[in-house]
Formats: C-alpha cells, sequence, structure tokens
C-alpha cells in the first residue's frame, strides 16, 4: 500500500492535469484505511486504494484489465468487478469504485524500475518484460488519460464546481549531437563515400549528394552536413514557432565516447546561430558519466564553461544511449541530484516508442528510496529516431503512422510531444524518414 507521501505526490499530479489551475484550488488529501479522499472546493473525490496482495499482483501483470474507454484500462484483482462511479450527493462526494492512484504512481515514479536486475547490454530498464508491454499501454499515456477522465467525471456530475482551462500542448523537437562532423580527413570521407554509398548502399544518386557534400567540406569544413543539419533544425523549428533543445557532449578529444571535441573551434559558430533562434542548450552526458557523478560534474562544468558567451547555466540533461537507471545506488536521482541537473529528457524507452513513464506531461520525479518528491522535472521521450528504424525496424510509411498517431495522443491529452532527432540521421539512407517523418512532426496543429 502506498506511503502518505507517494499519495499526495500522485493526487497531486492528478489534479495538476485535470485541472492545470489546481494549484489554486488547495486540495486537502486525506487517506483513512484503504481509501482516498480529495477534498476540493465544496466537493470532494473518493479513491478506494489497492492493498498490498493488489500492487503485488499488478507488478507481477497479474491485474484483470476492463475499460473507462476504448484504450482507457483500469486494473481490478478481482475479475468479477467493474469500474463504476457515482455522485453520493448527501455527501457532495464523487465516489470512484476503482484504484486510479495506485498504477498511477507506479509509472510516474518508476517503481518497478528500483528492484530489478532486468536490464539490457547498456544497463538500461528494457520494454520487454516491463509493465508497459505486461499490460500493452505503451501507446497509452495511462496518467494523462486518468486525469482527464477525472475532469470529465466532475464536469459531468458536479458541474461548474472547478472551472476548467485546459493546458495548450507544445511539440518538443530535441536533438542529441552524437556526432559533429562526417567528414574529417581526405581519406575517411572518401572511404565513406564508395565504401558505403556505392559498395554497401549501391546508391548511385546517394553518391552524388555525397560527393557534392563532400567538395563543400573541402572548401570550408564547416560545410560538414552533420554541422549544417544542426543548424537547418533550429532555423526550421524557430521558423514554425516551436523550441529547439539541443544536448552537446563535453568530452576532450582522446576521451572514451569522444566523438568530437568540446574546445573544437567550429561549435562557437554553431552555439551563436543557435543563441540567434533561442535554441535551449543542455548537456548529452557521457556513456561513463550515467554510472559516474564526478565524471557528470565535470562534464557539465565543461559545458557551462565554452557556453560563456552569453553565460549560461548548463541544468537540463539527457543521458547518451538514453542510460537511466533506478536500481542500484547510486542511481540517475542521485546523480542528476548532486549534478545540480534540474530537468532530465531521458525517459523513454530505447527500443520501443510510447510512453514509458505514463505520462506526456512535466512532472517531478520522485525518489522512491527515500519516499520523497525530488526537484528534477522530467520530460519524457515519446518517439526517438533510432528506435524507429534500427529497434522497431519500421518502414518509412509505418514509421510516419506511428509518430503521428503518438503527437496526436499527446495534444489530445494536453501534454508535450517530446521528440528526438540526431543530426546525422538526415542525409544518405535516412534522407527518407527525414523528409517523410520528420518533416511533419514540426506542424504545430493542435
Amino acid at each position: 500500500m502506498l506511503s502518505l507521501n507517494a499519495i499526495d505526490y500522485t493526487v497531486r499530479q492528478l489534479m495538476s492535469i485535470a485541472f492545470p489551475q489546481s494549484e489554486t484550488l488547495s486540495p486537502s488529501i486525506h487517506r483513512s484505511d484503504s481509501v482516498v479522499t480529495v477534498c476540493l472546493n465544496d466537493f470532494s473525490i473518493r479513491f478506494p486504494l489497492w492493498n498490498n496482495q493488489e500492487f503485488e499482483a499488478f507488478l507481477a501483470g497479474d491485474m484483470a484489465t476492463f475499460y473507462l474507454e476504448p484504450q482507457i484500462p483500469v486494473f481490478t484483482f478481482a475479475k468479477a468487478q467493474k469500474p463504476s462511479i457515482s455522485y453520493l450527493e448527501s455527501e457532495l462526494c464523487l465516489e470512484i469504485s476503482y484504484d486510479i492512484v495506485s498504477p498511477a504512481f507506479v509509472l510516474l515514479s518508476r517503481y518497478e524500475e528500483y528492484d530489478t536486475s532486468a536490464v539490457d547490454e547498456h544497463g538500461r530498464f528494457p520494454y520487454k518484460g516491463s509493465l508497459a508491454e505486461k499490460y500493452d499501454i505503451v501507446d497509452i499515456p495511462l496518467v494523462d488519460e486518468y486525469a482527464l477522465w477525472l475532469r470529465n467525471a466532475v464536469e459531468k456530475n458536479c458541474p461548474g464546481k472547478i472551472p476548467i482551462q485546459p493546458r495548450k500542448p507544445k511539440i518538443v523537437p530535441t536533438h542529441d549531437i552524437d556526432l559533429l562532423y562526417r567528414f574529417k580527413n581526405r581519406f575517411q570521407a572518401l572511404r565513406s563515400i564508395f565504401g558505403r554509398d556505392l559498395l554497401i548502399n549501391r546508391d548511385f544518386e546517394m553518391v552524388r549528394k555525397s560527393l557534392a557534400e563532400y567538395r563543400a567540406w573541402k572548401r570550408d569544413n564547416f560545410n560538414d552536413p552533420y554541422i549544417l543539419a544542426i543548424l537547418k533544425f533550429s532555423e526550421m523549428e524557430h521558423a514554425t514557432g516551436l523550441e529547439s533543445f539541443f544536448f552537446f557532449k563535453a568530452l576532450n578529444q582522446g576521451e572514451e565516447d569522444a566523438s568530437y571535441a568540446i574546445q573544437d573551434t567550429r561549435l562557437s559558430r554553431v552555439w551563436q546561430e543557435l543563441w540567434n533562434e533561442e535554441a535551449v542548450f543542455g548537456l548529452h552526458g557521457s556513456y561513463k558519466s550515467a554510472d559516474d557523478v564526478g565524471r557528470l560534474c565535470l562534464e557539465r562544468e565543461r559545458l557551462e564553461s565554452c557556453l560563456s558567451y552569453p553565460k549560461q547555466s548548463v541544468t537540463y540533461a539527457r543521458q547518451h544511449f538514453l542510460r537511466a537507471h533506478f536500481a542500484g545506488n547510486p542511481n540517475s536521482l542521485d546523480l542528476w541530484q548532486e549534478a545540480d541537473i534540474t530537468d532530465d529528457y531521458t525517459l523513454g524507452f530505447a527500443e520501443r516508442c510510447g510512453f514509458r513513464c505514463g505520462t506526456c506531461h512535466p512532472y517531478p520525479l520522485y525518489d522512491v528510496r527515500n519516499d520523497k518528491v525530488t526537484d528534477i522535472i522530467e520530460h519524457p521521450l515519446i518517439v526517438m529516431d533510432g528506435t524507429l528504424f534500427d529497434y522497431m525496424k519500421l518502414s518509412v510509411e509505418d514509421a510516419r503512422a506511428l509518430t503521428q498517431r503518438l503527437k496526436q495522443r499527446c495534444l489530445d491529452v494536453e501534454g508535450d510531444f517530446v521528440f528526438l532527432w540526431h543530426n546525422h540521421t538526415t542525409t544518405r539512407e535516412f534522407e527518407t524518414y527525414y523528409n517523410t517523418v520528420y518533416l511533419p512532426l514540426l506542424t504545430n496543429d493542435y
């Protein structure tokens, strides 16, 4: 059964999504035995809470599933129990017969990840075997759906009790700069063009375009296609009215995981262009930094030092390879807090697009071990380019259909569609994905 802190945290997150002005409502939250009561203005909402047996059954994937509406499941231990809702006018109480607080807490807090040895070769919690897979809810922002269903139930049963001010959803393009340049020297460049584009991809048009890019690079090495892709991202997204987020590595040449040096003079030119487009900068923590707080702090300080015009604090981050982990001591929360990271963009499944955290709203992460809310705001990652074509191996059309469906799901629940597209997946064999999948995501249509 959940602690009072966990209940308070979860209910407040549900309320903040259901009623974006809820900070002015000052909800009062009470627990009595296996019931939680939320007092809002002059009425209340009452939920049952799972007992320990039901909680463990949910974690094991053994709960029965019923649906409030199509694609909005609730979970019960007794197969005969069906969800119901009623308004007790004499008590001014909206009574719900099923627990939406406990599953919401599990998803938001990443409770299932704290005590597990189920990790992949990179130490990441995998989609396979997760609750998202067990209950087939990876395509559902379940916490958000619960919150908006709750809003609708209040409006229907208690009209006028709470004024509704819907939140405006956002499209949030993010870019991890793993590679800064395609061409390093003449030999490597020609091997890339004729060895891969011609002999492996067997694409003469690709070779022609690559040769044109190579000639532009020879004239000025700033004209590397991967550098120009960064500037193109920023230009297009700014023109569409979107705020761009760029996560840079902060490594020295020769260090492990260093594909470019943070002191590269071309970066200062890139940063100046991004500043002009009002882009947001963040740290792309190296592979090893996910397990080493000293390394993470050093990299953050390096990036801050380089971003000296204008002087900018680096408090946003995403770990390389999406290497976030909650099992073990220390875990990612410990590292991020010690490194003064305020906003994380890491939490998405590497091998499956969708809703790892059950939400697409920014929200404060919860420290399960210490039973308290942290100051770190999570911005859940919904779609990553490499997930589409490397892990899921989707065709261009299937990738477009999935991303558009997930984008619309985020907009429908007034959340943020956070997606990741790398600067090195814009040309060559990725060009069709870039044109057909990435570009349509920029349409700011709500």
